[in-house]
């Protein structure tokens, strides 16, 4: 029998084999990894029941919960039931003002999160579902049916003319596609999708259980969610009848990988249901204290019960009235009024266009402390300006000047051959016009071009045109030859030109002897992270007997596949001079293959190695990539905010630094140190891969190759003078230790410390796989590292993980396109996308530059001072109305019931709902707030004024008893003590004093600067304490009858008012002392001596110090070290 458990939308199936349940969504069919005819007829009935049975159907329902459900989720919630206990208590007590309205605010509060609830469902849930007709293979035969009876392993349509967004996730096995990934990415460039070549191979190294794949693996998986942009069918091996005709056949077909939550948007519906758990210290010590509080309910429970049973209290009166002292001292509001101001943060943001899935990373971002800025697109202009071109010079060796538009480069060849200067243009028929044009993943679709941003630019700045073969499928590229030049991408204007190129260079007209001719583009291969670079094979329309190969990517990496004569001597100069400008560069190198047709005849097409070897190199193209507006003040404000800024780019770092330098993301008196890698530190490096991926590793192995990798590491000075960093403990040294100017420069950065590192992607994998062997290294590198360049987008994830290693809270900014991973590993991911919402960070922004940033950092302080000063206040209002209740049962009264609605209805919930509106400050100031609610500063400040309060409340007891006017309380029943009237003297002293204790503790606790904005610019919070103080003076110095009787007052001497006027102002004049100057001064001393008697203490329990604690001096030491 099948035993299948489902947890969180995980499937897990019963092995009985390992006697352990397995996830079903890692699970990959044997016969996937060799193609044979059975495949070509689709998967039978059986099959399809059976893994049907096992993976459910091909839909991911977000089960969408009745009303019902959702009442009783809500109501069972802790803090509900406790108000319903609370309102319980109330109603015995004959408090049905209160007990109705706490009633009414909670049913309300309850609606409001059901309606919300189900919406935020139905929309996850129309997001999530989506079904549609799918024409798929079973048996030999083509059938449409529903999307959800898809399983692993089905052959599918895509061209089908009713698919328009995928179901599933899936390879593409003929054809090819373009699709949008932005639902899953954010990023709107379309992506290419390319049929699957070699099946073992793919299926060997693909991770069926992974939410990203590398490139390799991608470029040919569409995913579920994704939108087919435009699909190319071609004739179809698969499910072909007899009877059918090719053009009947022509299909694009892909099998079946993952479905329903197993689909990559499956995992990530899957994250939002249930996110990563934020181990957030505020809510942890929230918590505590409401736990605390717990224990000094039970504290002045056991106290008054003691009393109360004293004065003759019947059992019952006294369970009440300390069930009463419960709800006082935990108030039910506490929770609410703690996420009020997440709320309002967030609504801020959103007007701002930044958006936030997870409102509690709002308070999070209060702490961030470092974060990692991608440069293109984040940084920098997504779009880059083609500056021009430095073609080679072979006969010179050296580079010809730079050539800033199109009819330069054909200048220069006709200057060439009146000079007899040999260019690349003269080479073996390989031309440079045509390999810009040519050598890109550019498509055509609706006449527009659609591909990476940076190759648009490059195929503009060549003149050429493109159009789609309509034999071939391939696409063709030809160059501008009569007036259709500035018609547009007009389909019939290029194949005119397309066909004159051909025919004049068959000779038909001996004008264009002297120009390039159009080229098709026969075979591509797609740029690789690991390999840096992208190629294609093409051929000219006019010969089938040759092909050429145009190959770009980093200078530093082209170079290395080129013949080493055809490389000009100055490259390296002229490459750091471009790239310390700041300057993108990228190389362009080529061959021709004389026997193209008859390696094609016998099928020996070259592979991508052998095809991208023994290069001709023919130039440089220079991009520039220009600062967005605000990055530099945006840089430089999070700088004065003592935030640590990264940059993590897949860019050149010597670009990478240049960029650093001039948006002052690295100081003008700081010196970088470019890591560089020793000839033998490249086999090191995969030798450590190999180490590392083994099972059977061990530590020796690791160390070993630790030791030889962080020799083979050397960093330079990024400007090239003669000083170094010590592999191992990354010191500034003199290169040449006679020369004492260097010495001098390598001591004085040694002793200053304004050094940073600029890290690349190997030397970054080399350090992290010796970190076991060398942590202290490692940590210094993380901690130096100001620059990551020609990174992957696995490692910018890695390098967040291990800063959040180190302590550090850590965003992560980001275009939200190979960024995904990094966004989701930080803890403030914000994502600069145009989507509303990206599933790929907690935040998204439609502001496309980074001064997001610093308005969710400024939302995050402000969210979290006010969630401490409400929390403070509660707690201060919790503590004064129950030292209120305290003195009230030493004679068995209490407040009444308008007393108690007029301070929890009209005085707590306006002070809590307006205090959290508070707007944050308009700088970002060095020190960051505090996460901890026992902190010293906190508890120094909550200790002190629940101090002053409760000293205030007793001497306002004692002088009230100290008047001569006083009737002390005592029962209307000499035999019944539960017969004593609330009302009296007493009652009223001590309620209109606490009256402007709860309005001034509200005023202290919202200090605006340095985290949020003065009081007076909270209007409607400052209005509320100005009418709130202005009756409460009139009612203690203007006693109304009617409003008398309604509070259960009575009139006292006028003296008595001022006198309670005059302790509300002293009262209100200590905390705020104490507030702004003694608590913060009294707080570092007090936890001085907590740590002390905490040593004591450790100490005794230990007995570590027990034969050395005559010797005074070894004692004193032990003591400094800890304190």
């Amino acid at each position: 029998m099948l035993q299948i458990v489902t947890f969180r939308h995980y499937r897990f199936v019963y092995y009985p084999g390992s006697n352990r349940y397995e996830q079903i969504g890692q699970w990959k069919d044997p016969d996937w990894y060799n193609e044979d005819r059975s495949q070509k007829e689709g998967l039978s009935r059986a099959k399809v029941e059976g893994r049907h049975l096992l993976f459910g159907p091909c839909l991911i329902d977000v089960q969408e919960k009745s009303y019902l459900r959702l009442f009783y989720d809500e109501v069972v919630n802790p803090f509900y039931i406790f108000q319903i206990a609370s309102v319980a208590v109330w109603c015995y007590e004959e408090y049905y003002y209160y007990a109705c309205a706490i009633l009414v605010i909670s049913a309300v509060s309850i609606i409001v999160n059901l309606v919300a609830a189900k919406s935020t469902m139905r929309k996850m849930r129309k997001m999530a579902m989506h079904t549609c007709p799918v024409t798929v293979l079973r048996n030999g035969d083509w059938l449409q049916v529903a999307s959800e009876c898809l399983v692993p392993g089905d052959i599918i349509d895509l061209g089908s003319s009713k698919l328009s967004t995928l179901p599933c996730d899936a390879v593409v096995l003929e054809g090819d596609c373009i699709v949008n990934e932005s639902m899953l990415t954010g990023e709107s460039v379309p992506e290419f999708k390319y049929p699957l070549e070699k099946r073992s191979e793919f299926f060997s190294k693909i991770d069926m259980a992974a939410c990203t794949f590398k490139p390799f693996i991608s470029r040919h998986m569409v995913f579920a969610g994704t939108r087919l942009v435009r699909v190319r069918r071609t004739e179809s091996a698969y499910g072909c009848m007899a009877a059918e005709t090719p053009q009947e056949n022509m299909r694009a077909t892909a099998m079946v990988l993952r479905t329903a939550f197993c689909s990559t948007k499956g995992g990530l519906v899957r994250s939002i249901l249930f996110p990563r758990p934020t181990k957030f210290q505020f809510y942890r010590d929230a918590f505590r204290f409401v736990g605390i509080l717990a224990v000094v309910a039970v504290i002045g429970f056991a106290v008054n019960t003691v009393n109360l049973h004293s004065l003759g209290v019947s059992a019952s009166t006294i369970a009440i009235k300390a069930l009463d002292l419960i709800t006082v001292v935990v108030p039910p509001a506490l929770p609410a009024s703690m996420s009020i101001g997440m709320a309002f943060a967030a609504r801020r943001l959103s007007k701002k266009g930044i958006f936030c899935i997870s409102p509690s990373r709002i308070n999070v971002a209060s702490k961030v402390a470092v974060i990692c800025f991608d440069k293109t697109g984040t940084l920098t202009e997504e779009g880059l300006d083609l500056l021009g071109m430095r073609v080679s010079d072979r006969s010179r060796c050296q580079f010809l000047p730079l050539c800033s538009e199109v009819s330069g480069l054909v200048g220069s060849t006709s200057k060439a051959q009146n000079e007899k200067i040999t260019t690349c243009a003269d080479v073996a028929g390989i031309n440079i016009l045509e390999a810009i044009a040519s050598c890109h993943s550019l498509q055509l679709v609706d006449n527009q071009l659609v591909g990476d941003p940076l190759e648009i630019k490059m195929f503009e700045f060549s003149g050429w045109k493109m159009y789609e073969n309509e034999n071939t499928r391939a696409t063709v590229v030809c160059p501008p030859m009569f007036a259709s030049y500035a018609n547009g991408f007009s389909q019939t204007n290029v194949k005119e030109e397309a066909s004159s190129c051909y025919l004049a260079d068959q000779g038909g007209d001996s004008s264009y002897k002297e120009r390039p001719c159009a080229v098709e583009i026969i075979k591509s291969f797609d740029f690789a992270s690991e390999l840096r670079r992208a190629s294609v094979v093409v051929q000219k329309q006019s010969t089938k007997q040759h092909a050429e190969v145009y190959v770009k990517g980093a200078p530093e990496v082209i170079k290395d596949i080129c013949l080493p004569e055809t490389v000009p001597s100055e490259y390296a100069a002229i490459l750091d001079d471009y790239t310390q400008k700041g300057f993108r560069v990228i190389a362009i190198a080529g061959k021709s293959i004389n026997n193209w047709s008859l390696l094609s005849a016998n099928g020996m097409i070259p592979q991508r190695a052998e095809a991208e070897s023994a290069l001709t190199f023919m130039g440089l193209l220079v991009f520039e990539n220009r600062l967005k507006p605000k990055t530099t003040t945006t840089l430089g404000e999070l700088r004065q905010a003592k935030i640590r800024t990264v940059m993590c780019t897949g860019d050149n770092p010597f670009t990478a630094v240049s960029v650093a330098r001039e948006c002052r993301l690295v100081q003008p008196n700081v010196t970088v140190f470019v890591s560089h890698l020793t000839a033998a530190s490249v086999e090191t490096n995969d030798a450590i891969k190999e180490v590392l991926e083994s099972e059977k590793s061990d530590l020796s192995a690791r160390c070993s190759s630790s030791l030889r990798s962080f020799s083979d590491i050397v960093w330079r000075e990024s400007t090239g003078k003669a000083v170094h960093l010590d592999p191992l403990d990354l010191a500034p040294k003199a290169t040449d230790q006679a020369d004492k100017q260097t010495v001098a420069l390598a001591k004085s950065l040694a002793d200053s410390g304004k050094y940073c590192l600029a890290v690349t992607g190997d030397a970054f994998e080399i350090c992290k796989s010796s970190a076991l062997a060398f942590p202290d290294t490692w940590r210094h590198m993380l901690m130096r590292g100001t620059v990551y360049a020609r990174m992957y987008p696995e490692q910018k994830a890695v390098l967040v993980d291990q800063l959040q290693e180190l302590g550090y809270i850590a965003g992560f900014c980001g275009d939200g396109a190979n960024d995904c991973a990094a966004l989701k590993t930080a803890d403030v991911g914000i994502s600069l996308s145009e989507a509303e919402a990206s599933v790929a960070a907690p935040f998204t922004s439609r502001v496309s530059d980074i001064s997001c940033v610093a308005d969710v950092l400024k939302e995050g302080r402000c969210s979290i001072a006010t969630s401490f000063g409400c929390f403070k206040y509660m707690m201060l209002y919790s503590m004064i109305q129950f030292t209120t209740c305290c003195l009230l049962y030493i004679y068995n009264t209490n407040l009444t019931n308008g007393q108690f609605l007029y301070v929890d209805l009209f005085i707590i919930i306006p002070i809590a709902v307006c205090m959290n509106r508070a707007k944050p400050f308009k700088k970002l100031v060095p020190k960051r707030p505090s996460a901890s609610l026992i902190s010293k500063k906190v508890l120094t400040s909550l200790v002190g004024n629940i101090a002053l309060i409760i000293g205030f409340q007793i001497a306002i007891y004692f002088m009230t008893e100290a008047q001569s006017w006083y009737k002390k309380p005592v029962p209307k029943k000499a035999d019944d003590p539960d017969s004593t009237p609330l009302e009296g003297h007493l009652n009223t002293s001590i309620f209109l004093f606490s009256t402007f204790q709860y309005i001034f503790t509200g005023l202290i606790f919202s200090i605006g600067p340095p985290y949020r904005q003065p009081i007076s610019q909270n209007r409607l919070y400052l209005a509320t304490l100005v009418i709130l103080l202005a009756f409460d003076l009139w009612m203690v110095l203007v006693p109304v009858k009617g409003f008398y009787s309604l509070f259960g007052l009575v009139h006292v001497s006028v003296g008595w008012r001022f006198v309670i006027l005059g302790m509300g102002v002293a009262n209100f004049a200590l905390c705020y002392c104490g507030e702004q100057y003694l608590f913060p001064l009294v707080a570092p001393r007090a936890a001085k001596v907590v740590r002390f008697f905490r040593l004591v203490w450790n100490r005794y329990l230990q007995r570590e110090y027990v034969g050395d604690r005559t010797n005074t001096s070894a004692w004193r030491m032990a003591l400094s070290l800890e304190m």
